[in-house]
């Protein structure tokens, strides 16, 4: 019979605090009952991998404990484990009687296990400020500290008093984390964007985090993501094994380690998410059919490119229980199911890699991509002189990107947001595209702070149209508003325009004629602006046998198949349309589908219910692509209007 686990997935939580920045916060909601014991069930019923939590259980509480992993997930799981215990051994030792200025406890310290849970779920809700608690545990990214605390400068942190008058203290503009004194922290360290995070931490946070009771730094070290850090710190690239050792040693620090993959435990890792796969099966009412090849569907799996498995794993079965419409044994067949994921969501590694996307979704374009690929290495240089304490430099993350309508910019916008963030060189990928009109406040005084909270809010801000900022025609009113927005522009690119990617867009470009290049207009409108663009990207129109190529991919996107021998009749209309001064590019492939789909929809009509196929709802024929274009044609003529040798008339 399998052994349900105490505990199958770390409880992570997402929030905003309710303050003027609307500050997001992740936090780990501890549970109240996990004990020594318990997690001796767990590694008995298969959770192998967490041995070493149990051996340092046996031991005296260290207040900061190192969780290296392959797996942000499993060393939140790791905390879970030990923060739980860890409760119970301070409660024993009157640690939770110490609450009372902060108002979280002025009670006696619970008894019971049914008290003990009360006691906990007290602090389970999301609240509008953030109040320390020993069930919840902020996530806090190594990254972000380092920013904070100012790691080119460690001279500031020889004054003890920097950010530590306590609770209340924090201004604004301070973080949420800096309030966090007393109870236990989460600090995540990603050794692909730190590789030596122990320096760092010892003279940063670890002074900074020096009153909380417990630290716990979860250092991930992803082997199987392709592309992290592996391997031992080396001396020989300025970093070595003494950063560490000296901060265990300062910090008096356990070190717990459940490496997997590069230390041999692949098949402890692959029992333990078998046990997880087990329980989930139970959870939802499941049963596995005899001979059932556990082990390779766990594989299989694993393979998704998901950070939270176990949470992967619950989602895999609502959704095989809903489209196979199974409530009882599962057999293999019934995960056939796992090729068809990409389509919800879960896709590949490589397909959820930007860069690769980049190459795929982009035809032609080459120099675009090429310019893309030159910027992110700029800022990998940068973070690679950042990591051996040499002057990273000023390269503002600004640029311009013109072109006609329709090619692909705001896509472009994304993908490099993306490819940053992937390589941890901006702080998120929050995605903001707005029109430049749109920054504009409804009154004198408006503006400036609603520039100002998109930038402190978002860390991907595309500004398209941005000549509409500079367009008159709304009187004096409409300038001062222009002239407070790229006021306000000017001052967040020169406080964020190395941490955030900054990009304002429009129509422009050598193959517009000087009275229709707006975006030099936009340029021209401020002499601050153009020196601090580090470089323009130009998106020239694409030609004929890349519309065709377009439509064909857009046509595979949303499930339609598109008769082949229709292309020469495309690439002669578009053929066409390159010329004309208001070609729309990309979206005009999206029109041309979708003209043709009105066609293959009446065309479907005329067949009897009942003998409908799945193929003939997924056919474009060339029939209705020759009526599509048609009919687009005539749009054409119908929006140009009729042109003087049209007219009757007497000279």
């Amino acid at each position: 019979m399998v052994k349900k686990l105490n505990l199958m997935m770390p409880d992570i939580h997402t929030g905003y605090l309710g303050t003027r920045r609307k500050e997001r916060v992740r936090y780990l909601a501890v549970p109240g009952d996990i004990s020594l014991k318990m997690i001796e069930e767990d590694l008995e019923a298969g959770s192998v991998i967490f041995q070493g939590l149990a051996e340092q259980l046996k031991k005296e509480a260290c207040r900061t404990v190192v969780i290296r992993t392959n797996s942000e997930e499993v060393g939140l799981m790791a905390v879970s484990y030990l923060a739980s215990a860890y409760n119970k051994f301070d409660n024993r030792n009157d640690a939770f009687t110490d609450f009372s200025d902060d108002g979280l406890c002025d009670s006696a310290e619970p008894e019971t296990d049914e008290e003990y849970e009360d006691f906990a779920e007290e602090y389970e809700d999301e609240t509008e400020v953030w109040e320390e608690s020993p069930f919840r545990i902020p996530i806090i990214e190594m990254g972000e500290i380092q920013r904070f605390t100012g790691m080119d400068n460690f001279s500031i942190f020889q004054d003890r008093s920097f950010h530590m008058q306590g609770a209340g203290s924090a201004s604004q503009k301070d973080p949420f984390w800096t309030n966090c004194n007393r109870e236990p922290v989460c600090i995540m360290c990603d050794l692909e964007g730190f590789n030596s995070p122990y320096y760092n931490f010892n003279e940063n946070a670890g002074r900074y985090f020096q009153k909380n009771r417990h630290i716990y730094l979860v250092e991930v070290r992803n082997s199987l993501g392709g592309g992290m850090y592996m391997g031992s710190f080396s001396d020989d690239e300025g970093y070595g094994d003494e950063a560490f050792v000296r901060m265990v040693l300062e910090e008096a620090a356990a070190v717990v380690d459940l490496f997997y993959e590069d230390k041999g435990k692949k098949e402890e890792l692959i029992q333990y998410r078998t046990t997880q796969f087990e329980n989930w099966i139970m959870k939802k009412g499941l049963t596995l059919a005899p001979e059932f090849p556990k082990e390779k569907i766990v594989s299989r799996i694993l393979k998704i490119r998901n950070p939270n498995k176990s949470e992967l794993m619950g989602q895999i079965l609502k959704y095989m229980q809903v489209q196979g419409n199974i409530t009882g044994s599962v057999t293999e067949k019934d995960f056939d199911i796992l090729s068809r994921f990409a389509k919800i969501g879960l896709e590949s590694e490589t397909e959820r890699n930007s860069t690769v996307k980049l190459e795929k979704q982009l035809f032609g374009m080459e120099g675009v991509k090429q310019q893309v690929c030159e910027i992110v290495e700029v800022l990998r240089y940068q973070k690679r002189r950042e990591t051996f304490g040499l002057n990273k430099g000023g390269y503002h993350n600004v640029h311009l990107l013109i072109g006609a309508p329709g090619t692909a910019k705001t896509t472009v916008a994304k993908l490099m947001g993306n490819m940053m963030a992937e390589a941890h060189l901006l702080p998120g990928n929050r995605f903001i595209c707005v029109n430049g009109a749109n920054l504009k406040g409804l009154y004198v005084g408006h503006t400036a702070p609603k520039v100002r909270q998109i930038f402190e809010e978002n860390d991907i801000i595309m500004i398209d149209e941005a000549y509409s900022l500079t367009a008159h025609g709304a009187g004096e009113a409409g300038d001062s508003f222009s002239q407070e927005a790229m006021a306000e522009i000017i001052t967040q690119i020169e406080e964020h325009g190395i941490e955030k990617l900054v990009m304002f867009a429009g129509y422009g470009g050598t193959g517009v004629e000087a009275g229709d290049n707006l975006m030099k207009t936009f340029i021209d409108s401020n002499p601050g602006l153009k020196s601090r663009i580090n470089s323009t990207i130009f998106f020239d129109s694409y030609t004929p046998e890349q519309m065709v190529e377009i439509v064909h991919t857009q046509a595979k996107t949303q499930s339609f198949i598109l008769d082949r021998r229709a292309d020469p009749e495309i690439r002669e209309y578009f053929a066409e349309r390159v010329w004309d001064r208001n070609f729309g590019n990309g979206r005009e492939a999206r029109s041309l589908l979708e003209n043709a789909m009105v066609f293959a929809a009446e065309r479907v009509k005329r067949i009897p219910e009942g003998k409908i196929k799945k193929r003939q709802l997924q056919q474009i024929m060339v029939s209705d692509i020759r009526k599509a274009l048609e009919r687009m044609r005539k749009g054409n003529l119908m929006q140009k209007g009729r042109s003087e040798k049209d007219k009757i008339g007497f000279a």
